[in-house]
């Protein structure tokens, strides 16, 4: 999913998939959703936090994107 959106996608709407995270899971705090070129940990973290696979996060941003 990541190759279909690619990563630079995901990076300029940061602040949207941020947004919409918050809204939906409250148990995300701003600093885990703070963007880094580390974006490896971050998904990690995020994945962990809402206990989910790498395609189903990775779902949830395509949807905030281009829902």
């Amino acid at each position: 999913m990541v190759n279909i959106m690619g990563q630079s996608k995901i990076k300029e709407n940061w602040e949207l998939i941020r947004n919409r995270l918050k809204e939906n899971f409250k148990n995300l705090t701003d600093e885990e959703l703070e963007y880094t070129d580390d974006e490896e940990e971050l998904f990690n973290n995020i994945q962990k936090k809402l206990k989910v696979s790498r395609e189903e996060l990775l779902y949830l941003f395509y949807l905030y994107i281009y829902g």
